[in-house]
């Protein structure tokens, strides 16, 4: 297969059109693209967008653009399109890239049909019939990935988030950087851009009346320290509220890009089994919250924890909704060199 010509801004918008749908670490959508020579595209990481409290490594970013990758790959396959192995470009006048060649040819991803179905639900669940759980189970089969039914250990895990949640608000570094990326109100000029916005929390009016002034990061402090922050932002009963929870592993010398491609399938098999999803990292993040569902369920020594994932049926009439996302001629930049 010989590469194509170079991708004329109207494929390009396309593509990066439904790449953009991908999930990233608090929504903050990372990826860049450019058809920097004819044939190949190349991504790159925004530097203004990280999470140096949060994320110091970069880790969750790489797997944000793994995920915007895959997210690409997907794009391409419904156009007849293949992209050629990924190669990783560095030096020390320029952030690392990834590009590839493009060709003709290939088929259709088996997942395409639910990408544009994909989103994150952040409310409470309904009644998860066990026939789709049972199909959930068979999808994720051949992935890394403990699916926990029980609910006595959903509740257990419940809990678990909430006391993981405390050791992070104990550092108000860190809530202020979270707090960088949320938009409670309709007026906050990025409302429909970026970061999570009441709407995708799902949070009722009373919510997001309190939440912009309880939750700003002085007033969250104070709460804190009287012991009424975690009242704020449990989800204790979301969670419980969970058909299954998710255990999403990768092996310990993975790296984070190709976790981010994986961790973005396992999410659309999800959607095709006709479930919603919504991520709880701080699990995985916390060390004494992955200690305990390592010991829990017998994770390998080989693999570790990279999220947990609470699913389920959304109410009828209650909406799953994608959180915002950045214009398309944001996310192209020039030609990158």
């Amino acid at each position: 297969m010989s590469p194509l010509p170079l991708l004329d801004r109207a494929e390009l918008f396309a593509l990066v059109d439904e790449a953009r749908r991908a999930p990233s670490v608090h929504n903050i959508q990372p990826a860049r693209w450019a058809a920097s020579e004819p044939g190949m595209l190349t991504l790159r990481a925004d530097p203004a967008r990280t999470l140096p409290i949060a994320d110091p490594s970069g880790h969750d970013v790489w797997m944000s653009l793994g995920a915007a990758w895959e997210g690409m790959a997907i794009a391409l396959s419904r156009r007849g399109m293949v992209a050629g192995p990924a190669t990783a470009h560095a030096d020390r006048a320029a952030p690392a890239e990834m590009r590839c060649s493009i060709h003709r040819g290939g088929t259709v991803d088996a997942l395409a049909p639910v990408v544009s179905r994909r989103a994150t639900f952040r409310g409470t669940f309904g009644v998860s019939p066990a026939s789709s759980l049972d199909a959930l189970e068979r999808r994720l089969a051949p992935l890394e990935v403990t699916v926990v039914r029980d609910h006595q250990l959903i509740h257990e895990l419940a809990a678990l988030a909430d006391e993981a949640s405390d050791e992070f608000l104990a550092n108000p570094h860190y809530w202020s950087e979270t707090w960088k990326w949320l938009r409670l109100s309709p007026s906050h000029p990025d409302w429909a851009r970026d970061g999570l916005n009441a709407d995708a929390l799902a949070l009722s009016p009373i919510e997001r009346m309190a939440g912009r002034w309880l939750m700003a990061p002085a007033a969250f402090e104070g709460m804190r320290r009287l012991g009424l922050a975690r009242a704020l932002v449990s989800e204790r009963a979301k969670t419980s509220s969970a058909g299954a929870l998710l255990l999403f592993t990768a092996p310990v010398k993975q790296v984070p890009f190709i976790t981010g491609r994986a961790f973005y399938r396992c999410w659309l098999e999800v959607t095709a089994a006709g479930l919603a999803l919504c991520p709880m990292s701080v699990l995985a993040d916390s060390k004494r919250a992955s200690a305990r569902i390592r010991s829990l369920f017998s994770i390998r020594e080989s693999l570790r924890i990279v999220n947990v994932l609470r699913t389920g049926v959304a109410p009828e009439g209650f909406p799953v909704r994608l959180t915002p996302r950045l214009p398309v001629e944001e996310l192209i930049v020039p030609a990158i060199t």
